[in-house]
């Protein structure tokens, strides 16, 4: 992540902007697989993409960290930054005793970020609304990952060494939460299917499969993008 930031904000302006690099969001429903396949899915679009000289980068928790960088808050505000919605007195409340800055205005500094890194290209953004924040964004592909809760539930299970019941409690815990907040932030609805150019089903993928199906989709979205981009400028000369 660090090479990428470096590397970016070091390039020309002008000439980035010539470019197409294209950037990915991905949201995903609790242990539906997105936390298992990340550095495969970095792995095989530093392979077989030739967009880019410095290589992909995923930000999942360490977009927590590149925001607090961004808008120089303290490392107090960290829990404040996940998917997770509070009733709007508490939030008020803890922002009257300077606690932390308010709750819209964490989302607002998120959101600021999502947006700067995707326009950038070669960025995964994993979750926080990232499609719902950066669906104005030409060069920006969107994608649900979705699972039965038996499955997923049972992912959880062993991923965290956990019983089924206890995973079961989480799954549905994460779920909710993460519906809340999009739903508080943006007004939408997470499992709308319009707000995502790809919902893929993982339950029957195994990961290399899942790996090769996002990435490709991705690139050859990108491919006919660029394209079309070209055209439109060609017509207006």
């Amino acid at each position: 992540m660090e090479r990428y930031l470096q590397c970016r904000l070091a390039e020309d302006h002008a000439e980035t902007a010539a470019r197409f690099r294209p950037s990915l969001t991905v949201s995903r429903q609790c242990g539906a697989g997105m936390s298992r396949i990340g550095e495969e899915l970095i792995s095989y679009l530093d392979e077989v993409d030739d967009s880019t000289e410095t290589g992909w980068a995923l930000f999942d928790q360490s977009l927590v960290t590149k925001v607090i960088e961004d808008h120089k808050l303290t490392n107090s505000v960290e829990p404040f930054l996940t998917e997770n919605t509070k009733f709007p007195i508490v939030d008020a409340l803890e922002q009257l005793l300077n606690l932390h800055p308010s709750e819209w205005t964490l989302f607002n500094y998120t959101a600021d970020t999502i947006r700067r890194l995707c326009h950038l290209g070669n960025s995964i953004i994993v979750g926080r609304a990232g499609n719902f924040i950066t669906a104005d964004l030409k060069n920006t592909f969107h994608v649900r990952l979705v699972g039965s809760k038996e499955k997923r539930t049972a992912s959880v299970s062993e991923q965290r060494g956990i019983s089924l019941k206890a995973a079961e409690d989480i799954v549905q815990e994460i779920d909710k939460s993460r519906q809340k907040f999009v739903k508080r932030h943006t007004g939408s609805d997470v499992n709308d299917p319009n707000a995502y150019h790809l919902v893929i089903n993982t339950d029957n993928l195994p990961d290399k499969v899942l790996v090769r199906v996002l990435a490709d989709s991705l690139l050859e979205w990108a491919v006919e993008s660029e394209e079309s981009r070209k055209v439109a400028a060609a017509e207006l000369h």
